[in-house]
């Protein structure tokens, strides 16, 4: 335990001098109490000052760890305040960013629907489908009636030759005429739905008036408001009686591709532009092809235009330059079984 000697003397000496001085205090407190009082005392009072300090001093500092304690809680939970208002900040910029690009989007979406509807509303202007004079006027030849003619049956027109023989109506008719497509006479704007009566009728055996389709293809949405029919009619009355549509690529259209798709037994829808039918948008049928090479056509507009024949190359130079929905040309057929 001591490494030294004089250690171990030094030791030994206060071990001896406590026991020498515990000796006499006992000695002293037997034989004079009054003096064992006095000494010990001003010790005793030292003793319980510095036991009431001590414990003064403990109080003192386990209330100064509590409130080191609380601080650091304190502490803690500013810094996880100010950690979860960082975080709510940078959602904020986040969602603000998300926000203005979803914005900017919805602007730019919008700016391109408001263009395609002027450039819709443009063409709609150009080529709207309104009865009247065609931009070429020059007497037609009328067919032989071996070719083709109109004949009445039962009080009904029937447009002769071709794939079949055809449902023929005509929308300036007295019966329909100033009767609604939408909001339009059918005898000014009525070419759409008064061609697609007679293919209806004609491919379904169904009798359906000129006067019957526009109220129908006017409640699906088809009438376009002074300027005849959406372009999508072709396809939409096809699907719903039942007839199958497709549409005929024109960018390279020939007479060969009127002669094959004449040949399938169908009836070719076409849009026409300004020329010998129209001088803005109209609605013509084909329906077949004559031994000479000649087209023959529907004119809902016209039974002369009806009874004459046509140069394909004639209806391959005035299609329609519109090309939604199909258009300008479509090809129409019966399923096997209908």
């Amino acid at each position: 335990m001591y490494n030294s000697p004089a250690k171990m003397i030094l030791a030994l000496v206060l071990l001896a001098v406590s026991c020498v001085l515990g000796l006499e205090l006992l000695l002293c407190r037997l034989n004079d109490p009054e003096l064992y009082e006095t000494i010990v005392t001003p010790v005793r009072i030292l003793y319980h000052d510095t036991r009431s300090q001590v414990k003064g001093y403990a109080e003192s500092f386990d209330r100064w760890e509590a409130e080191q304690v609380k601080a650091r809680a304190a502490m803690a939970e500013t810094q996880r305040v100010e950690a979860e208002a960082r975080r709510l900040r940078a959602t904020a910029r986040r969602q603000s960013r998300q926000n203005a690009a979803l914005q900017r989007e919805a602007e730019r979406r919008q700016k391109e629907e408001e263009a395609y509807a002027a450039e819709m509303l443009k063409n709609a202007q150009e080529f709207a489908q309104l009865a009247g004079d065609p931009s070429i006027r020059e007497k037609l030849e009328k067919a032989d009636p071996a070719i083709t003619e109109l004949v009445t049956m039962h009080g009904q027109e029937f447009l002769t030759g071709g794939n079949m023989t055809l449902c023929y109506f005509n929308q300036g008719d007295a019966q329909w005429a100033e009767k609604l497509f939408g909001r339009d006479p059918i005898g000014k704007y009525g070419c759409g739905p008064t061609a697609l009566a007679m293919v209806i009728s004609t491919m379904t055996g169904n009798l359906v008036t000129p006067e019957a389709m526009a109220a129908w293809t006017a409640s699906a949405g088809y009438a376009a408001l002074h300027s005849g029919s959406y372009l999508s009619i072709v396809e939409g009355t096809a699907k719903r009686y039942g007839l199958d549509c497709a549409s005929i690529p024109v960018e390279e259209a020939s007479a060969d591709t009127l002669y094959d798709a004449l040949s399938t037994g169908g009836v070719l829808v076409a849009l026409m532009g300004p020329g010998h039918f129209t001088s803005g948008g109209h609605f013509i049928l084909l329906h077949g092809v004559t031994l000479s090479g000649d087209i023959l056509v529907a004119d809902p507009n016209s039974r002369e235009n009806s009874l004459a024949v046509w140069n394909p190359d004639v209806i391959l130079s005035e299609f329609s330059k519109s090309r939604w929905d199909g258009a300008p040309l479509w090809l129409i057929t019966a399923p096997l079984g209908l």
